[in-house]
């Protein structure tokens, strides 16, 4: 019954550990340390960022290159849309003859991990990403490293911010016309909500693609030659890097059968006109199996990470008997209009950080599986939520009766 498309679509950081806080002379009489921010694209309401929706705050640290502390999270503030940005612990001064290397951090915390051999990479520690979709907030770092006092005040640090997380959206379409399709929720199972960033080593100043005059004109760095942190590698658990589930629900959204021409529905992708969807997923980059229907029985297995991921799409189907949709005497196949039923899809993951990824389910030629009950012919296997008709046609042989003889008597 339904299939997925995968579409795509990218802080700052450091806080010097406490045996580096000794002091660094700076130049009273200098430049003051000023910041700019870049965003690149991404799209969700007011919680994920772009340059036409920057963040109104983020906190930066500093190391200088004597290796002391510079700044440890200070709060940088603007009110003018990220035209502008204060220091809220106050005017900080360039040092002297020394550089400066800059991590920000929008919606994380940056940590410095310490060890005998010196202060290992700059991280964010076992980020968690919630599972209300609401709860959940775009993390930005970026890096800007080598910077030393300027010749004027109009030098500011450039931060150039990269995405964190992985954007996931869904929509769907409809391509047998015999069809209604309602959906008014979608729940990913089986994926890890928790993990360890460390920042890149290298600035983070070369802009990804983006289409800002949205006139298809592209302008920036390709995804791969862009500087980017990571995240540590999560072991799969018997197919799945976790066991978290995360449901994003919205107002029922039909996706209709007759004289449709396959057009595709937004569910939680962005509608025409609109650059942000308060419903998009911002989760945690990671790979995952999709959950084997073949192996794996169907009672019981919501939420079992050894099963590995899947998507449960809650959804009512009917029948078309004419030539168009009647709700009161058309036959449901599956849920109905007034109490929608949840339909498992098997899913293979592979997100990226910065990468928005877009799941068109197609409603056609049949699939799907029940996630509560087993196939009756077949208990140790899920039941499929629609099984297409099919004609076998044999034509029956005309039945040759005795002949009979006419006598063509002439009258």
């Amino acid at each position: 019954m339904k299939k997925f498309l995968f579409g795509t679509a990218g802080l700052l950081l450091i806080a010097a550990s406490c045996s580096k806080n000794e002091v660094v002379e700076v130049n009273q009489d200098g430049n003051e340390i000023q910041f700019s921010v870049v965003a690149n694209n991404a799209t969700k309401a007011a919680d994920i960022y772009c340059n036409n929706n920057k963040p109104s705050e983020f906190t930066v640290f500093a190391e200088s290159s004597d290796d002391k502390t510079y700044i440890d999270g200070d709060k940088i503030v603007s009110s003018d849309g990220g035209n502008t940005w204060v220091n809220q612990s106050g005017t900080r001064f360039w040092p002297n003859e020394l550089s400066v290397d800059f991590y920000a951090v929008v919606n994380g915390d940056i940590k410095w991990n310490v060890t005998a051999e010196g202060t290992a990479p700059a991280s964010i520690k076992d980020f968690t990403v919630p599972t209300t979709v609401a709860d959940q907030k775009d993390l930005l770092y970026s890096v800007k490293k080598g910077l030393a006092k300027g010749a004027t005040e109009a030098d500011p640090v450039g931060l150039n911010f990269r995405h964190a997380l992985s954007q996931i959206v869904f929509q769907a379409k409809n391509t047998n016309e015999n069809l209604h399709v309602e959906i008014s929720g979608v729940r990913i199972v089986n994926v890890a909500n928790k993990n360890t960033f460390t920042f890149p080593t290298a600035d983070t100043d070369n802009e990804l693609l983006v289409d800002d005059n949205h006139d298809g004109s592209f302008e920036g760095t390709n995804y791969a030659d862009a500087n980017w942190g990571t995240w540590n590698t999560l072991a799969p658990e018997t197919g799945a890097a976790g066991k978290t589930i995360y449901p994003v629900s919205f107002d029922k959204v039909v996706v209709p059968g007759k004289n449709t021409n396959a057009t595709v529905v937004n569910l939680t992708n962005n509608v025409a006109g609109e650059e942000f969807n308060t419903n998009a997923l911002l989760l945690l980059p990671q790979t995952s199996n999709a959950w084997d229907p073949e192996t794996v029985p169907a009672p019981g297995f919501d939420g079992n990470a050894g099963n590995g991921s899947y998507f449960l799409v809650d959804c009512a189907i009917y029948n078309i008997a004419g030539d168009e949709f009647d709700s009161a005497n058309d036959t449901p196949l599956w849920g109905t209009t007034e109490e929608h039923q949840e339909a498992a899809i098997p899913v293979a993951i592979n997100w990226e950080q910065g990468k928005k990824y877009i799941y068109t389910f197609i409603f056609g030629e049949g699939g799907g599986y029940d996630p509560e009950d087993p196939d009756p012919e077949d208990p140790d296997k899920p039941d499929p939520v629609l099984i297409p008709i099919t004609f076998k046609v044999t034509v029956d042989d005309f039945v040759e009766v005795p002949a009979q003889n006419i006598d063509m008597d002439v009258l």
